[in-house]
């Protein structure tokens, strides 16, 4: 927008803005509730997939580094590469991702490797490779209980958020930005170039191990084997990106309830119950990628025409929350919609053009925020520190040009008597050759 500084955030949103109907608000014991729905903090999608990469990894040395073969899934000397371990392997490897990314995938995992793992504990050969088994066991009741505590919260949050928005549907703001049209795609195209390249380095050396001598193809089963972990994450999580993606913009009405959103300094954008009530707790997070947003998708009018009072001026969104309509039940996972209102002020005017934004977002299942408690600030103090900080700037940018044209004007004039001195030089000069 020509002539304007870039829109900020405004604190409470003005009417216009508001879906016909009114949009309910999210209550503090509501969304303490919601919280309260969350899986333990031991099965957290974060931390819980750092402690599984831990786990994976001391499963590797127990039951391979101890096993009669040796640590790569090899037969052991002239007998070829070990190619029914190799599924069991990629799998147990992937949890940690597949935990994070794809919980349900995590889930049916766990169970295959503890499967698999039973078998290998019956036939172990010492105690330290059974106790490595017990703990890839151990690993997997983990993932498949922690999977299964995701998915239901999941649902019981969607729930606790249909209960709270209540029995009215609103239809998503006009120029809300058609996130199905690309959400996960690239993840969905990167992670099948991955499996795609790592399916062809095991069928090379499958083919090999089986068409003659024995073949040691440990070295495309290790490399196919960060291919896969990579490949399959990306693909999996492009897919249920795109899937939340669509079912979003596919409902033709869409529960809606006025929350608070804050901005943290690395771009996370979390949630609040509301943005009047310093009382509230962040919830959950999304961050908005260039693509997501469509500012300005509704004109609201001039900022002159709303008062101060009515709590419509611009804040520092890291400090405070400001007032959106969040379309969409909220959970781990979910696609959203979001609308706020902006202010773009005209350069050197206390006025400017208040419009409606629009956002739409993946909800991250982030537990750590780093945000401290907020208290709402005076509008009109605000508003007033604002204008005098806009006033400062102008007359500081009116001295720097001052300055700028003075300078100029200088090493012109300078320039210009330099000039005619060598001009005079010169003549004087000449005039003394031609009388000689």
């Amino acid at each position: 927008m020509r002539g304007h500084r870039p829109g900020e955030r405004v604190k409470q949103l003005p009417v216009a803005a508001i879906p016909v109907g009114g949009v309910g608000t999210w209550s503090v014991a509501d969304a303490e509730r919601w919280r309260s729905a969350r899986a333990p903090v031991i099965f957290a999608p974060a931390a819980g997939s750092w402690g599984a990469a831990v786990a994976v990894v001391v499963s590797y040395v127990l039951t391979s580094a101890f096993s009669s073969s040796s640590a790569a899934w090899h037969g052991g000397a002239d007998a070829g590469t070990d190619w029914l371990r190799y599924p069991g392997a990629v799998l147990l490897a992937a949890l940690p991702l597949w935990y994070r990314y794809v919980p349900i995938p995590a889930g049916v995992a766990g169970a295959v490797v503890a499967v698999d793992a039973g078998f290998s504990l019956a036939s172990a050969d010492s105690g330290t490779e059974r106790a490595g088994y017990l703990f890839v066991l151990t690993l997997c009741a983990w993932a498949l209980t922690g999977s299964c505590l995701r998915l239901r919260a999941r649902r019981r949050q969607r729930a606790l958020f249909l209960a709270a928005a209540g029995r009215r549907r609103f239809p998503l703001p006009a120029r809300a930005p058609e996130s199905d049209g690309y959400r996960g795609h690239a993840l969905f195209y990167a992670g099948a170039v991955f499996c795609l390249i790592a399916a062809g380095l095991l069928i090379e050396g499958l083919v090999r191990d089986l068409s003659g001598d024995a073949y040691d193809a440990v070295g495309q089963q290790t490399v196919a084997l960060v291919l896969l972990l990579l490949g399959s994450t990306l693909y999996g999580r492009g897919v249920t990106t795109y899937l939340a993606a669509r079912r979003l913009h596919e409902e033709e009405g869409h529960p809606a309830l006025r929350v608070g959103i804050r901005i943290t300094p690395d771009g996370r954008h979390w949630i609040h119950p509301d943005a009047r009530t310093p009382a509230g707790q962040p919830l959950i997070s999304y961050a908005p990628g260039e693509r997501d947003t469509c500012r300005p998708a509704q004109l609201l009018g001039s900022s002159s025409s709303y008062g101060l009072g009515d709590g419509h001026h611009s804040i520092d969104p890291s400090t405070e929350p400001f007032e959106a309509v969040l379309y969409g039940p909220v959970h781990e996972g979910a696609e959203i919609v979001v609308a706020y209102a902006t202010l773009a002020y005209h350069a050197r005017q206390d006025t400017g053009q208040m419009s409606l934004g629009v956002t739409a977002a993946a909800l991250f299942p982030h537990r750590r925020h780093g945000l401290g408690p907020w208290q709402p600030v005076d509008g009109t103090a605000h508003e007033r520190a604002r204008r005098e900080k806009v006033r400062e700037d102008a007359a500081r940018s009116d001295r720097i040009r001052d300055e700028l044209a003075r300078s100029r004007a200088q090493r012109a004039s300078r320039a210009k008597q330099a000039g005619a001195g060598t001009a005079g030089g010169s003549t004087a000069a000449g005039g003394g050759g031609c009388g000689g």
